[in-house]
C-alpha cells in the first residue's frame, strides 16, 4: 500500500493540535448572553377601560372576531361599511409607502440568509488557462557565461477548493440569531405601517362621512329657510310681518351658504389625503356622497395590558432588543481564535493533453487560525459598543410600552368624555327644538319678534351639528384605540 505523503501527515497533525484544545476546553460553547424577553408595565388592566354606552348605534364584536381580525389586520371590518372595506383594500395593494417597508423586509431576509450561510461548507472552483511565449533572445545570468533560453510558459489549471469554520464560540449561531431578530423586526415594522394606513384612511373615511354628515344637516336646514323666506316675503306683500323679518331671514340664509362652503372646501381636502392614502390620483377615487357614519364599536370591559406585545411597533422593539443582544455574543467571539478548515485538490500541467494524467494532480489540506493578539483595543471597544446598544433597545422598547400606554390612555379617556357629551347634546337638541316650536306658535300670535325664531333656529342647527361631530369624534377615538392596540382587542 502507497504511503501518503509525509506533508499530508504533518498538516492533519498540525489541525488537530489545534481544533483538539479548543473543542477539548469548550466544546460548542455560545458566547454572549440569551435573549430575555422583557416585561411589560405591571399593571393587569388599562386605566380606563370599563365598557361605554353610548348610544344604540354601537355595535360590538366578540373576543374571537376581533383576535381574529387583529391578526390577519383586517381589523376595519367591525366598522361594517362596505366602501370602506373597498378602500382599504385599495390602499393595501396600492401604497407606495407600504412597498418601501416590504422591499425593506426582503433586504432584511436576505441578509438572515447570507448570515446562515456563514455556517456552511463553501465550495469553489479555480480554472485557469495561460498561453505565454518569451522571448529567445533572454539570457539566463550564469556567471561567466550567460545563456540564451526561451519559456513558452503554458500553464492549465483545474482545482476544486472547500472551506468550513467549526462554529467553537458561537460567533456564526449568534450572527444567525440577530439577523433572524431583524427580519421579525422589519416584519413588525411592515404590519406596523400597514396598521398605520389603514387607520389614518380609517380616519380620512370617518371625517369625509362626518363632513358630509353636516352638509346634509345643512342642506336640509337651507331648505327650510328658503320656504320660509317665501312664506315672510308672502306675509310681507299682506302687511302682515316687517321687511326686517325679510332680510334677517335672506341674511342667515348667506350665512348658512358661507357655512355650506367651508364644509365642502373641507371635505375636497378630505378626499385629497384620502386618495394619496390609497396611492392614486384623486381623479381614480368613486366615492358617492353619503350622510350616514359608520358604526362605533363598544369596548369590552378590562382589556389586559398583554395586547401591548401584539402592538406592531413595541413587536419590533422587542425584536430589535433581541438582535441588540445576540451582537454581543458575536463581538465577544471576536476575542476568541478563529479557525478554520480548507481543503482543496485538482490537475495543473504545462501541457493540456496531459493535465489530466495522474502525475498533474495535487491536493492539499489543512486549518487556519487567526488569534487577536494586539488591535489597539478595537475589539473590547466593538465589544463594549455592542452592550450600549443593548442598552440603548432596551431603553427603546421601555419608551414605546410607554408611549403605547398612553396612547390607549387617552383614546379611552376621549371615548368616554365623548360618549358623555353625546347624552348632553341629544337633550340639548331636544330643548332646543321644543323652543324653536313653541317661538314659532309665539310669532304666528304676535307675541314674539322673527330674531328671536333667528336664534332658535341656531341653536337648533348646532345642537344638530354637534350631535354628528361627536359622533364623528367617538369613531375617530375608536379608531385611534384600536391603533393604539395594535388591530383589535
Amino acid at each position: 500500500m502507497k504511503k501518503r505523503p509525509r506533508n499530508f501527515a504533518a498538516s492533519l497533525t498540525l489541525g488537530l493540535c489545534i481544533a483538539a484544545p479548543a473543542l477539548l476546553l469548550n466544546g460548542c460553547r455560545t458566547l454572549g448572553p440569551d435573549f430575555k424577553r422583557p416585561d411589560t408595565p405591571a399593571a393587569a388592566t388599562f386605566k380606563n377601560s370599563p365598557a361605554l354606552k353610548s348610544g344604540a348605534e354601537q355595535t360590538i364584536a366578540s373576543d374571537s372576531d376581533s383576535a381574529r381580525l387583529a391578526a390577519d389586520g383586517s381589523w376595519w371590518k367591525v366598522l361594517e361599511d362596505p366602501e370602506l372595506d373597498r378602500l382599504e383594500a385599495d390602499a393595501l395593494s396600492n401604497s407606495p409607502s407600504l412597498a418601501l417597508v416590504a422591499a425593506r423586509v426582503n433586504e432584511a431576509r436576505a441578509r438572515l440568509g447570507l448570515a446562515r450561510a456563514e455556517g456552511q461548507v463553501t465550495l469553489s472552483t479555480t480554472n485557469s488557462a495561460r498561453l505565454l511565449g518569451e522571448s529567445s533572445q533572454r539570457t539566463l545570468p550564469i556567471p561567466g557565461r550567460p545563456v540564451q533560453y526561451r519559456d513558452a510558459g503554458d500553464s492549465y489549471r483545474l482545482s476544486l477548493d472547500a472551506s468550513y469554520e467549526p462554529d467553537f464560540w458561537g460567533r456564526i449561531r449568534r450572527s444567525n440569531e440577530s439577523s433572524k431578530a431583524q427580519l421579525e423586526a422589519g416584519e413588525a415594522d411592515l404590519r406596523a405601517a400597514r396598521l398605520i394606513l389603514s387607520a389614518d384612511l380609517a380616519t380620512a373615511y370617518a371625517t369625509l362621512r362626518g363632513l358630509e354628515s353636516e352638509l346634509a344637516i345643512l342642506q336640509n336646514t337651507r331648505a327650510l329657510r328658503t320656504d320660509s323666506i317665501s312664506l315672510l316675503a308672502a306675509r310681507h306683500s299682506a302687511g302682515l310681518v316687517p321687511e326686517t323679518d325679510v332680510f334677517r331671514a335672506r341674511a342667515e340664509l348667506a350665512t348658512l351658504d358661507a357655512e355650506k362652503g367651508e364644509l365642502l372646501r373641507r371635505r375636497e381636502n378630505t378626499l385629497n389625503g384620502l386618495a394619496l392614502l390609497c396611492g392614486r390620483p384623486v381623479s381614480e377615487i368613486s366615492l358617492q356622497p353619503s350622510a350616514k357614519l359608520p358604526k362605533v364599536p363598544l369596548v369590552p370591559e378590562g382589556i389586559p395590558l398583554e395586547v401591548l406585545r401584539r402592538r406592531p411597533d413595541v413587536a419590533a422593539a422587542e425584536a430589535l432588543l433581541h438582535a441588540r443582544t445576540a451582537e454581543v455574543g458575536v463581538a465577544e467571539a471576536a476575542r476568541y481564535p478563529n479557525i478554520r478548515l480548507t481543503a482543496g485538490g485538482g490537475f495543473e500541467s504545462g501541457d493540456l493533453l496531459q493535465l489530466m494524467e495522474r502525475p498533474a494532480q495535487f491536493w492539499q489540506l489543512g486549518p487556519s487560525l487567526t488569534f487577536p493578539i494586539l488591535d489597539g483595543g478595537r475589539t473590547r471597544s466593538n465589544l463594549e459598543a455592542s452592550k450600549a446598544r443593548v442598552d440603548a433597545a432596551r431603553a427603546e422598547h421601555r419608551q414605546r410600552c410607554l408611549q403605547a400606554l398612553r396612547d390607549v390612555e387617552d383614546a379611552l379617556v376621549d371615548l368616554r368624555q365623548n360618549s358623555e357629551q353625546a347624552l348632553a347634546f341629544e337633550q340639548g337638541r331636544q330643548a332646543a327644538g321644543e323652543a324653536l316650536h313653541l317661538l314659532k306658535v309665539r310669532y304666528e300670535a304676535g307675541l314674539s319678534n322673527y330674531l328671536e325664531i333667528v336664534d332658535a333656529e341656531r341653536g337648533l342647527l348646532q345642537f344638530e351639528r354637534s350631535q354628528i361631530q361627536n359622533q364623528a369624534a367617538r369613531l375617530l377615538a375608536s379608531i385611534r384605540l384600536v391603533k393604539a392596540l395594535g388591530g383589535g382587542w
